[in-house]
Parts: C-alpha cells; structure tokens; sequence
C-alpha cells in the first residue's frame, strides 16, 4: 500500500473526516427507516450537524485544499460559490430522493402492493438519482474550469491519494 507524502496527517485526517462525516450522513438520510414516533430518515434534511459546524468544516477543509492547491483567494472564492450553489440546490433533491426511497422501501415490504404503484416510485427514484447525477457532473465540471492545468492535476494526485479510503466505487480522477 502507498503511503501519502507531502499531506500531513492532520489534514489527511481532517479531510477523511469531512468525507466519513459526509458519506454517513447521506446514507443515513437516504437509506434509514422512519424512527418510532413519526420521525423518519427525511425529517432531518439538514443533517446530524449545526449550519455552524458543516460551515466550520467547510472553511477548514477549503484553506487547505487552497494551500494544497496554491489556490488564489479569486479561485477559492469561485469554488466556494459552486460548491455552495451545488448544496442549496441539492438539498431539496436529497429531501425528494429520501422520501422516495421509504416509499419504495414501504411498497415492497407490502406483500399486496400493487405492481403499477413499485413500478411508479421506482421510477420516481431513478428519475431523481438521475438528477443528482447530472448535478455532480455539472459541479464536477465548474470546479475543473476553475483550475489551472497545474492545479487539476495536484487536485488529481490529491484524490488518488484519498481514493481507496472511502470504498469509492471506480475509478478516482
């Protein structure tokens, strides 16, 4: 296995952090059952953390990926603008995705659910997975015209250095 160089281990340790924290935290929305007491997995759009601390970690986490990147204060502040637009628009989707998903789950726990009904929320789902392709994709591409040749291929390095430790499910770019 090929130890990181050149990324102390405070910020590999922040970084794989916001990223568990992150990963947890949409799996948990998106794949928990409803709790007893009528509060479910979409009840909490916002998440386990405080706007305070998801902006804490997020100011964090884009000072060192500026210094990692030698990003210049007008490219930090662009990336930080997508990254925020990205998330405002998404939330909305995940809260619509969330509750599709418990549907669907509800519907195929039900022996006498009706075929047309599985097959119309299923739908729901992958039309709305659909969209939060195509919405990472699109942040994916603002991001890189943002950079620098230099600087895509230093973010480049940075993700295949992060890259096995998630269980991401292909190829790191």
């Amino acid at each position: 296995m090929k130890r990181c160089t050149g990324f102390g281990s405070a910020a590999r340790f922040v970084v794989a952090g916001i990223l568990v924290m992150t990963a947890l935290v949409t799996i948990g929305v998106a794949t928990a059952q409803p709790a007893l007491g009528g509060r479910g997995p979409c009840d909490r759009p916002e998440g386990l953390l405080s706007p305070e601390d998801r902006q804490l970690i997020g100011e964090r986490m884009m000072q060192r990926v500026q210094d990692r990147l030698g990003l210049t204060q007008e490219q930090a502040n662009e990336i930080r603008n997508v990254i925020r637009a990205q998330r405002d628009q998404g939330r909305a989707e995940l809260q619509k995705l969330c509750e599709a998903r418990v549907e669907l789950r509800q519907l195929l726990g039900r022996q006498d659910a009706d075929p047309a009904a599985v097959k119309a929320v299923t739908e729901r789902v992958k039309v709305l997975q659909g969209a939060m392709l195509d919405r990472r994709v699109d942040t994916y591409l603002a991001l890189r015209s943002k950079l620098t040749p230099e600087q895509w291929e230093k973010w480049r390095e940075l993700r295949r250095e992060m890259g096995g430790r998630f269980h991401r499910r292909g190829p790191v770019s």
